[in-house]
């Protein structure tokens, strides 16, 4: 019979370059959170909510964020990392019970003790992988202490100022220095570099991708639990459908893209790619939100100014934001492949902006038309862009 601490060194499938099962069932857990995030957006659709829904949507992604490089990096799928993973998701997921009263002083405590817990899941997992990586042990070591550090500050936080959520970005920004920090002290007290794993690269690429398609998904579960025993009219199948080509537009623009992205060429560029996705998912998050409540009008009206801006806004922010990530990801050099289109993206933004700003008296169906337009447009333009490629005769003769 094999003894335990072997058992749990087991490892049952390799991670080099998509992800496990556990890890798409992990990625789940953040439709509950972000369903509670858009919860409070919803209710709160004025400057004020808009910026809580920011402050709170920081630290949601970045513990994502937290836990996706840590497996690009250290690709263990033992039972060791599964029942760390698990932990993982029991502390997103009582994060999801806490944002529905997060002003409340005592919510607010709950949430900062329990994001605590998940800086120290976080410490522990490069405890292990310090075991797992010799080569690395100097870097896992200092990443080990830094996540435990950054759970205590969270500690201090909820004890000290519990009611106060921008200060929720203080200890994020601290963790995200961090990496600079271990850099700055190794040059000083080490002569010899700091060996760093490589980047699983395609990991990366398969672990944005999904989070990206969960939260378009999330709008669909929203309009159809929301219209649960509403009698739908002709005006919601209109908007609906407008809805539906936006949301369809912005998979077609991300993914097509995605698809010939080489990011190992990415080079220095490559955080840009990774901090921008969240604006992009911040943005979709939002229009999700907004979405919903324009698919439930029941007459040719325009919408107040509220709705309107943040529909427009977040659908500005999320082509911005694609742009620049399109910018940061180079494609392969195939027959498909495109250059990035930043006067298409701008173009479009700027359009969709006028639409925000100046259409007061386009009724939703206008509205919602438009913004379809423009987003359809996009997509048109991309894939005649591809089509124009002088190598894809050859691909033709191929296929």
């Amino acid at each position: 019979m094999p003894r335990l601490s072997h058992l749990t060194r087991i490892h049952t499938t390799p991670t080099e370059e998509g992800s496990t099962w556990l890890q798409l069932f992990f990625d789940l857990v953040y439709v509950a959170i972000l369903v509670e995030v858009g919860y409070q957006l919803a209710h709160n659709l004025d400057m004020q909510g808009i910026i809580k829904f920011i402050i709170l949507f920081i630290p949601i992604w970045w513990s994502w964020l937290e836990f996706v490089d840590y497996g690009s990096r250290y690709p263990i799928d033992d039972i060791g990392m599964r029942v760390l993973t698990v932990l993982y998701m029991a502390v997103m997921l009582l994060l999801a019970f806490e944002i529905h009263g997060i002003y409340s002083e005592e919510n607010m405590i709950v949430f900062t003790l329990t994001y605590a817990l998940s800086k120290f899941i976080l410490a522990f997992m490069y405890g292990r992988a310090w075991y797992h990586y010799p080569t690395y042990r100097r870097l896992t070591s200092h990443r080990a202490i830094a996540f435990a550090l950054i759970g205590a500050l969270w500690v201090a936080i909820s004890f000290v100022a519990p009611q106060k959520l921008w200060i929720l970005i203080l200890p994020i920004v601290i963790g995200a220095l961090s990496p600079l920090f271990i850099h700055l002290v190794h040059k000083f007290t080490n002569r010899t570099k700091l060996s760093r794993p490589p980047i699983k690269y395609q990991f990366l690429l398969h672990r944005f991708g999904e989070l990206t398609i969960i939260v378009l998904g999330e709008f669909f579960i929203k309009l159809v639990t929301s219209s649960d025993g509403r009698e739908l009219v002709a005006i919601n199948y209109l908007i609906g459908s407008f809805l539906l080509i936006i949301s369809v537009s912005l998979w077609w623009l991300y993914f097509d893209h995605l698809e010939h992205t080489d990011l190992i060429k990415s080079g220095s560029r490559m955080a840009v790619w990774v901090y921008t996705h969240f604006l992009f998912l911040a943005a979709i998050t939002a229009y999700g939100v907004v979405g919903n409540e324009i698919f439930a009008v029941t007459s040719f009206e325009a919408l107040p100014d509220a709705e309107r801006l943040l529909f427009t806004i977040a659908l500005t922010t999320a082509v911005l934001s694609y742009g620049v990530i399109e910018w940061a990801s180079k494609e392969r050099d195939e027959p498909l492949s495109r250059a990035p289109q930043p006067l298409v993206r701008l173009g479009s933004a700027m359009a969709l902006l006028a639409v925000g700003f100046w259409g007061t008296s386009l009724n939703v169906g206008w509205l919602t038309g438009l913004a379809a337009a423009i987003l359809l447009g996009q997509v048109v333009f991309g894939v005649y862009t591809r089509i124009q490629r002088p190598d894809i005769d050859k691909l033709m003769a191929t296929s």
